[in-house]
């Protein structure tokens, strides 16, 4: 159920550990891990790693009433210095019916070295396929909005949509797009290739290997 934070991730792309064999822990609970290589570290529409190359690395333990934790890091760009990023987050899915999910929860963003960390809560339903989560940022008093919307295209290759709008506190909102295709070269290795663009920023791509076991 964690596919609603993931997207704010990737920025284009919501990167499935579906498939991927979980490790059981017993009573339910399970646990995947997932790694990337990506061209550029984009977030809602930004870069944050100058248009450079990223690491990322994450861990998502869920259990079976719905309860799920996680996290997640990458490297990213502080005016030329190359900081870390870690993000944990905690949170519950369950089914209203065969077509609509809820998801509900909690992300604290950390930046090590830096500060400037925030907690962001989060609301968000699948309805027939069509994600729409409305997130807010206690600390910066900021609203977020996405609505993210996958096609099957070929087998094992999914294109992926994404369109999002952000009200900070005190300033002009921006919305930002994006399109990306994912390619699941087997059970553990996806590829992957998107762009996007912000009302502010340069429209910018991203290319991708991603890593789920």
């Amino acid at each position: 159920m964690n596919m609603f934070i993931r997207s704010t991730f990737a920025a284009t792309v919501l990167i499935s550990s579906a498939n991927a064999a979980a490790l059981e822990l017993g009573s339910g609970t399970n646990v995947t891990f997932n790694a990337a290589v990506v061209s550029n570290y984009l977030f809602r529409g930004v870069t944050l790693s100058d248009d450079k190359i990223a690491g990322q690395l994450g861990a998502d333990l869920e259990h079976d009433s719905g309860f799920y934790a996680g996290v997640w890091g990458s490297n990213y760009d502080n005016d030329g210095d190359n900081e870390i990023e870690i993000d944990w987050w905690g949170g519950y899915g369950f089914a209203i019916n065969d077509n609509i999910d809820i998801d509900l929860g909690v992300t604290r963003y950390y930046y090590a070295d830096v500060g400037g960390h925030s907690t962001e809560f989060y609301a968000g339903a699948a309805v027939y396929g069509l994600g729409l989560t409305l997130y807010y940022d206690d600390t910066l008093e900021s609203y977020y909005f996405e609505g993210n919307y996958d096609f099957d295209v070929a087998d094992n290759t999914v294109l992926s949509t994404h369109a999002g709008y952000t009200e900070p506190d005190g300033a002009d909102g921006a919305y930002d797009m994006g399109v990306t295709v994912t390619y699941d070269w087997n059970e553990y290795v996806a590829l992957f290739v998107g762009v996007v663009t912000h009302e502010e920023e340069d429209e910018a791509f991203v290319a991708g290997v991603n890593f789920s076991f």
